[in-house]
This record gives C-alpha cells, structure tokens and sequence, in this order.
C-alpha cells in the first residue's frame, strides 16, 4: 500500500499513457499494461481504483459514459452507461417541491457503471475483468489514505452517512477520519468479490439489486435493474477548424462543447477572442434545458449539432455587446474524468460520476457503496420532455470527447464540472485547434467559468487572475466581471492526453489540484 497524498497523476508506458485524477487510480490502473491489458483494461481499473479512493468523485452507484477510439476506424464508438428512471416513478409524489431533493430516493436512476464495464470489458477488454477485480479487491483490503477531497466530502454529510450501514469505513464515533489517515472498505471489497464470482452482471441479478430496490424504497425495482444494460450508440461529430471533434450525444450536455467551438468558427471573430467565446458558449447554453434530454431513440430530432440551428443561434451574436438570455439551472457535480491510450492506438475518453459529490448519500445496506442521484438532472414541469418519469434518462452534464485529424485519433480531453464541462473544455481545446499554444501551457493559463444561471441572465463571469486589458474591454461591452487571485480546484481538473509531432501520445495533467507530478515509467 502506498501512503502518499495526491490527486492527479499521469503515467506512461513506453507510449502507453493514462491521465486520472488520483495518483493510485492513474498508478494501479497503469500496472494492467505489465499483464497484458490494453488501454480499455486500463480505464476499467482506473475507474474501479477511483470509486474506491474517492467515492467523492464516482464508484459503482454511479453512471458511465465512454468514448472509444480503435485503430484503423475513423470515428470512435460511443458507450452510454446511463441508467433509466423506475417504473414505479411518480412526479405527484413531489408536488411539494420545487426540484428533486439531493437526497430522494426519486433522484436515484439504475446505476449504469458496471454494466458498462462489462460491455467494455467484453468488446475490447483483453484481459479477464476478475484480474481487473482482484486489484481493487485487494486495494479495498489493504486499504489507502484518506485526502483531503474526500475527508471534506464525508465531513459535510457525516450526519448522513455517519449512521449507515455503507459509511462504517469512513467514520469513528461518527466523525470521519482525518486527512492521511489510513482506511480500509472491507465492505465494498465483499461487494466486488461477489462480482468476480458470479459476474459484473449479479450486480443487476442478484442480492445486491435486491438490496439496491430496498434502500430507494422500491422506486427501483428488481425487474427495472435485471432489464438494464448499457448500449453503443452512435457519437455526436462537429467539423472544427480541420479536427473532428466526437461527443456523448443526449440525454447529455456533450454537444455545447462543439456548438460553442464550432460557433466561434462561424462567427469568424479572433480579434475579439473572449468576448466571441464566451458570447459563443453562451448563446448555446441558453438552449440547453430546452433541447437535452432523452430522445429514446429519436436522436435525429436533436438540433444541438444541426447546421441550420447552428446559423440561426451565432446570428445573435452581437461584436459590440453581451447578450441577455435565459439560462439554465445549475447543477452541481461529483466526477471524476480520466483517459488512456495504449502502444497499439486503441484510446478511450471515460467519465463517470456520482453527481452530487457522494451522491444521494443512500448506501446500499451492507454492500460498502452509495448510489448516486442522476435523477436530479430530471425537472418537475409537467409536460416538459426532460420531466420526472418513469423509464428515461435525465438530463447529463457529463460530456467526454475524442478528437481525430486525417482519420487518425489526435488527442482525447475531458473534465469534471458539471455545468462547467463544455466552458472548461471549449476554452482548453480552442487554442490547440488553432495551433496557439501547447496543452502543456494552456492548463496554466486561467480559466473562466459563467456563473449561476437564470431567468434573462447577464453575463457575469469569474475569472482566475487575468490581464486588465481583457478584462476591461469585456466590461466595455457589458460583460460582469469577479476576479480570482489563484488558480480554482473547481476550475478542472482537466485530462489531456494528445500526439506530438513524432506520433507518440503524450499525458499532460492539470495544475489546479496541485499534483502535477508526472510519473514516467519509459
């Protein structure tokens, strides 16, 4: 067991590289390339070490999305591991409230990460998924140390979680234990040792989703989890300045990220590069509650890539003046984002997440995990196609991307950050595709992120530490602007893996969550 604080780490193998945002996820999930494992085991593992280091971020109560690039194909195949409402859903039973409470049995949607494990374990894995179970058993029992992240994630709900059955290893007379403090999750270690003996999908099958059904109050049934299976479906694509840039398409978010890269190339305005990004993002963004949902299968009635929606929007663009439009509700995030790509050039884009930190802060009995509260992403307006239902999927800001040239996979990039996502990534990718500057240098230069959301909102932006120069002409054109004199955590992290000029594949980590150590093991 290795006792060492850290967040964010990369590693690479000759030129197998992974980017994770813990230094065990990113460190055991690079031993799986000495067994054999490709860079899709490798995701697989890092996403397994991550849930169990930072339960904060995501685990196996969490939903999936992933992007996968294979070698010798020109656009990469898509992965949804997002789960579907109940049966039993019924909106009446909120009519009190306003949204759906964090913590509601409501806000729970089948839990789509294990069996999207199993779907990528079983299409491109090259290793069995019980050796990629046995690490995480083992690390599960022998235990890790406890960050700062996480120490204040369980601090602020111990009251929650203190109490349950799922919380006995992150608690001491129901306070949690401190930062460096060595912990074991002997629990959830059970848990994946029933999954290694009778399969990822017991998990759906068995007593854990019996359990499951029982902790959310039968608003999950059995039946609604034994008839889940994640699915491939078809990536969204945007041509942008020469690069083929690949998304998640709805029920998520994924597609402001190419709208807004995409639109900044319409607009055709460099000279006045912020105000035209940020307008940009912004006019999108306002559409996003009205257009993303899920479409059950109608994905071509989504305009979000559409070409003459796309014209439409970027018309109101104004050189001179911010915009005021109507925005959605913000939403808050527990994720965590994390890419490889192996010697042989099969990459992966993998983001999974809990949502709201540890999510609905429901544990599943005894089973050493909690689930999380995607369902939250659903609104109460009835009639709305996004509203509380059974059998759909909320609205989804996770939203990873894969970038090819020519053909050839170029670099793949993602983030956590809810709402954030698409601003934080149109602003990273923006300057690379315009050959600008390095990632190297880009995860050091600030950030911007458009600040809560509402009915006929300006534009009022924080900022890490920027020259007054922008920021004044910004102001000039109504832009409301608040300063940050650091480099903000909430800012990223962001996961860049890209192909330098001689063709090898090159991690570069974040700087904002203060571990930008690199291990390099070539």
């Amino acid at each position: 067991m290795i006792n060492k604080l850290e967040f964010f780490f990369i590693i690479e193998h000759m030129n197998n590289v992974i980017v994770s945002p813990h230094y065990l996820s990113t460190e055991l999930g690079s031993t799986i390339f000495n067994k054999g494992g490709n860079a899709v085991d490798a995701a697989i593992l890092t996403n397994l070490v991550q849930g169990i280091v930072a339960p904060e971020t995501c685990g196996i109560g969490g939903d999936l999305f992933a992007l996968i690039w294979v070698p010798g194909k020109n656009k990469p195949e898509f992965l949804d591991a997002s789960g579907y409402s109940g049966r039993n859903v019924d909106q009446g039973l909120l009519s009190n409230y306003e949204s759906i409470p964090l913590n509601h049995p409501l806000s729970v949607t089948v839990p789509g990460a294990v069996s999207g494990w199993r779907e990528l374990s079983n299409k491109y894995g090259a290793i069995p998924i019980e050796d990629i179970l046995d690490i995480g058993i083992n690390l599960c029992h022998e235990g890790f140390t406890v960050s700062k992240e996480l120490f204040n994630s369980l601090n602020i709900h111990s009251e929650e979680l203190s109490g349950q059955k799922s919380g006995y290893s992150f608690y001491r007379h129901n306070q949690p234990y401190s930062i460096d403090t060595l912990i074991r999750r002997p629990q959830l270690g059970k848990t994946l040792e029933l999954l290694k003996n009778h399969g990822l999908e017991y998990f759906y099958n068995g007593e854990i989703a019996k359990e499951i059904s029982n902790s959310v109050n039968g608003f999950l049934t059995e039946e609604d989890l034994s008839n889940y299976k994640a699915t491939w479906r078809e990536p969204l694509h945007q041509k942008i300045y020469g690069y083929d840039g690949w998304t998640s398409p709805p029920s998520t978010q994924g597609y402001l990220t190419l709208s807004t890269l995409k639109g900044f190339e319409m607009i055709n305005n460099k000279d006045d590069y912020l105000h035209t990004l940020i307008e940009s993002y912004r006019i999108f963004a306002s559409d996003r509650d009205n257009i993303t949902f899920d479409y059950q299968g109608n994905d071509q009635n989504f305009l979000g890539t559409n070409d003459e929606y796309l014209r439409d929007k970027v018309n109101l663009f104004d050189k001179q003046a911010a915009g005021i439009y109507n925005f959605p509700k913000p939403h808050g995030g527990g994720t965590a984002y994390m890419n490889a790509v192996d010697k042989n050039g099969l990459g992966i884009s993998l983001i999974q997440s809990n949502f709201y930190g540890i999510g609905s802060r429901i544990g599943v009995g005894n089973y050493g995990f909690f689930l999380h509260n995607r369902g939250c992403g659903f609104n109460l307006l009835k009639g709305h196609p996004n509203s509380l239902g059974p059998n759909k999927k909320p609205l989804h800001t996770l939203s990873p991307t894969i970038w090819s040239k020519d053909g050839s996979l170029d670099f793949i990039t993602g983030t956590r950050g809810g709402r954030y996502q698409p601003q934080l990534l149109a602003q990273t990718i923006l300057p690379y595709i315009l050959r600008e500057t390095s990632f190297e240098e880009i995860m050091e230069k600030p950030r911007w992120t458009i600040e809560y959301f509402g009915s006929n909102t300006s534009s009022n932006i924080k900022f890490e530490f920027i020259k007054d120069p922008e920021i004044s002409s910004l102001e000039d054109k109504g832009h409301k602007i608040s300063i940050e004199n650091k480099l903000i955590g909430g800012y990223g992290p962001i996961s860049t893996i890209y192909k330098n000029s001689d063709g090898n594949f090159i991690g570069v980590p974040d700087i904002r969550v203060g571990t930008e150590k690199a291990f390099n093991n070539s």
